[in-house]
């Protein structure tokens, strides 16, 4: 049986994903409830799975984003299919201009399912893992963020990541300010940047226990600032305790990749994000 979640729900669906081992692609709770437009449930003595979405705006267009997940006991016996085609009706309502899904695939694949469901691969973000020592002081200066440098800042970005964008259909391809400060600026406190009297050279983000943003202006690539500046994010996380340090990137930036493995990075996870237009 199909039927929405409700607060009595939460005992039984946050044991079914504890027992799936899913927290991680799930998230907190609070940010699941709270993000989540609707909650789905299938439920057959007991909860079996589950689905959820959002819908967003990149400025040009409005992305439904589902999350599907099916007791590993239960596989294979229509619940999936059930589950995505009555969200699927629900997304439909919101009229978006496709809808995504962002799956993990190196231990089981979902892949075939989403296929099935007529999802077409969009993009890939492999995650790696650094779990080593740290690396000798680099011979640059970093200064931190101030919002003096964001028209130069909001520039780099914007030089940066245009083709990659563009390459991969990843809209806006020229980041606008305000993602700009929503999410390569979410946090100014762990902004480095390296200078060039008044001109970004590069820039390196750290988080918890994950480099947020690594990137040079393309004048300067190619001379070793991305490996330095990488190498300094990567210090600072080890100093402030963390013993694994996460990275992402996109599918064909083979630079990189190539980059991160040369310093000790090992495959961690593969995210493949697909996309289905309603």
């Amino acid at each position: 049986m199909l039927r929405y979640y409700c607060e009595e729900d939460k005992e039984n669906l946050v044991k079914l994903i504890e027992k799936m081992e899913i927290k991680e692609d799930v998230g907190e709770w609070g940010e699941l409830i709270a993000n989540s437009q609707k909650i789905l449930l299938y439920e057959q003595n007991g909860i079996k799975g589950f689905s959820y979405y959002s819908t967003y705006d990149n400025d040009e267009e409005k992305i439904a984003q589902i999350s599907l997940f099916v007791d590993s006991d239960y596989r294979l016996s229509g619940i999936g299919t059930a589950l995505y085609k009555e969200t699927e009706k629900l997304i439909s309502e919101s009229d978006p201009d496709f809808v995504s899904v962002y799956m993990r695939v190196e231990s089981e694949n979902p892949i075939p399912f989403a296929e099935k469901m007529g999802f077409t691969k969009w993009w890939g973000s492999p995650e790696l893992i650094y779990r080593g020592g740290a690396f000798p002081k680099t011979d640059l200066e970093f200064v931190k963020y101030e919002d003096k440098f964001f028209d130069e800042f909001l520039k780099v970005v914007q030089d940066s990541y245009y083709d990659l964008h563009e390459k991969n259909d990843m809209k806006p391809y020229l980041a606008p300010e305000h993602s700009v400060e929503e999410y390569k600026l979410n946090n100014k406190d762990k902004v480095y940047l390296v200078l060039d009297h008044d001109e970004i050279v590069a820039s390196v983000t750290t988080g918890i226990g994950e480099v947020d943003n690594l990137m040079v202006a393309p004048r300067y690539q190619g001379k070793g600032y991305g490996r330095k500046a990488l190498q300094f994010g990567m210090n600072k996380m080890l100093e402030e305790g963390y013993n694994d340090i996460r990275i992402c990137f996109v599918e064909g930036n083979e630079n990189a990749e190539k980059l991160y493995t040369s310093l000790g990075f090992k495959p961690y996870h593969n995210t493949q994000v697909y996309r289905k237009f309603l």
